[in-house]
């Protein structure tokens, strides 16, 4: 069972179990969270309730009156005009990574750098999905992953639908950020909030759900920042996410020295990056410039491998009271632009700039790192 071993936000599993029980089941939910709050297997955990007589009975991916919706790279060359085009991908990612993400759903359609839609032709197979009876008799569910990622006409085609559906038709809406939504289409939906997993939560799920020992899994839930997909995406990757620290030591490195010329090559260089790649790296940023604020009160650097430790032991200095706010919402705030598609190299180069006086203006005067 998908669900199994997954004990996080369990007050939102009691409301599910709650409004199933009670019979008090919306037609139209919307389960709101950010990225890698589990949100989405409490989408699958109430859908299970929904379509399993047995609370015991094994639940499949396949089952016939389940079905999905999620955003997909539009291409008529390549067939991908609806989600069953890309379905046996999607659900090879939930089967693999369990808590899903968007920057992993882009890489494995094969472009991480293009936004996925969920466009006309899909509110189309929505529809006629919806208006079949049901195969066993009982309830239908659709699953809406990332329901802000809908165009204009596609929300426009839906919104009958979702208002008078079907008898025994459930809309289950996942949602990374509710804002997005078009209001004609979130006024229809009854909300619940999902709130990120402590780490402790991370921890304890990457331990009963992967093959990793209990230091990588700290250090990927301290990454991680809450989102658990983040930290599973470390898991699969952990070899590729140790190439960011040459990356944020020659960074480093070129603001304090104020090298321009060097750094803009160091910046063409970073923009042949990935933009996911690049949010992954200034996450790291974020991490790095934490630790260093952390070992200024002699706190052990549990989640670092030795070669970060080497470096942060000379470069911490450089990181405290007196900056580390601006920088983080210097690295926020370029995260922010990278995912609305900012031109990289300008972005890049100038947040360079902006951390030279950053760094300058420390107050510790230390040897070169």
């Amino acid at each position: 069972m998908f669900f199994k071993n997954f004990s996080i936000n369990n007050y939102v599993k009691n409301q599910l179990d709650d409004l199933y029980h009670s019979n008090r089941v919306p037609h139209a939910l919307l389960l709101n969270g950010q990225e890698g709050s589990g949100h989405f297997q409490f989408g699958l955990y109430l859908a299970k309730l929904l379509l399993c007589k047995n609370t015991n009975q094994s639940f499949s991916f396949q089952h016939p009156d389940l079905h999905f919706s999620f955003p997909i790279h539009l291409s008529k060359t390549n067939h991908s005009e609806k989600s069953d085009d890309q379905r046996q991908i999607f659900i090879e990612m939930l089967i693999k990574y369990k808590c899903i993400g968007k920057s992993t759903w882009y890489s494995l359609m094969g472009n991480e750098n293009k936004q996925g839609v969920i466009g006309v032709k899909e509110s189309q197979e929505v529809l006629k999905k919806l208006s079949l009876k049901s195969y066993e008799g009982g309830a239908k569910v659709l699953i809406m992953w990332l329901p802000e990622m809908m165009n204009v006409q596609s929300a426009n085609k839906l919104l009958k639908l979702i208002e008078e559906p079907p008898a025994k038709t459930f809309f289950i809406l996942i949602s990374d950020n509710k804002e997005k939504l078009l209001p004609t289409i979130s006024s229809r939906l009854q909300h619940i909030d999902v709130s990120p997993p402590s780490e402790e939560e991370i921890v304890s799920f990457l331990l009963n759900n992967f093959e990793i020992d209990e230091l990588s899994a700290k250090k990927y839930s301290a990454y991680a920042n809450g989102n658990l997909h983040r930290a599973i995406n470390f898991h699969f990757n952990s070899s590729h996410n140790s190439d960011y620290l040459p990356f944020f030591i020659k960074w480093m490195r070129l603001c304090y020295s104020r090298n321009i010329a060097d750094t803009i090559d160091w910046v063409n260089e970073i923009s042949k990056m990935g933009r996911e790649q690049l949010k992954e790296f200034l996450l790291y940023n974020l991490e790095m410039f934490r630790n260093c604020v952390i070992g200024h009160y002699k706190v052990n650097f549990k989640t670092l491998n030795d070669e970060e430790m080497a470096f942060l032991e000379k470069f911490k200095p450089y990181i405290n009271h007196n900056n580390i706010i601006p920088l983080s919402d210097l690295i926020n705030e370029a995260y922010f632009h990278v995912e609305r598609n900012a031109n990289t190299k300008i972005l890049m180069l100038d947040v360079s700039i902006k951390i030279f006086k950053l760094l300058k203006n420390s107050v510790y005067q230390i040897k070169k790192v």
